[in-house]
């Protein structure tokens, strides 16, 4: 999923007064969690600088295709709160949460971890 597709299918589904760099901003904040909590401890990671205004919105988003929900969710859950709806964003919230967790779950799974320690004779 790229930039513009997570954007244009949360406001196809939440339809938000919010602009394109606030969502484009809220992904990058997501992609960096995915990339601290998730990718970094594993090994063959690229850097990652975050998204602004000026990232192509064709710029792929970190989660594989299977688990890019997760970005609906966190975009409607930062569009609830924004919006002081907070019994719907505790409910995109968990959301996210559970699909965060499935996608640490299968990367764990999947990928070899980092190997910076070795035993020298």
């Amino acid at each position: 999923m790229t930039i513009d597709q997570a954007v244009a299918r949360c406001d196809s589904v939440k339809p938000n007064q919010y602009s394109r760099e606030d969502k484009v901003r809220w992904l990058s904040e997501a992609d960096g969690q995915i990339r601290r909590e998730i990718l970094d401890p594993w090994e063959g990671q690229e850097d990652f600088d975050g998204y602004d205004e000026d990232t192509p919105g064709t710029t792929p988003l970190l989660a594989p295709e299977t688990y890019c929900g997760l970005y609906e969710a966190y975009l409607s859950a930062r569009i609830d709160f924004c919006n002081g709806e907070f019994t719907r964003y505790q409910n995109s919230a968990q959301l996210y949460n559970v699909l965060f967790g499935d996608l640490a779950d299968w990367y764990r799974r999947t990928h070899l971890p980092l190997q910076e320690n070795a035993i020298t004779l």
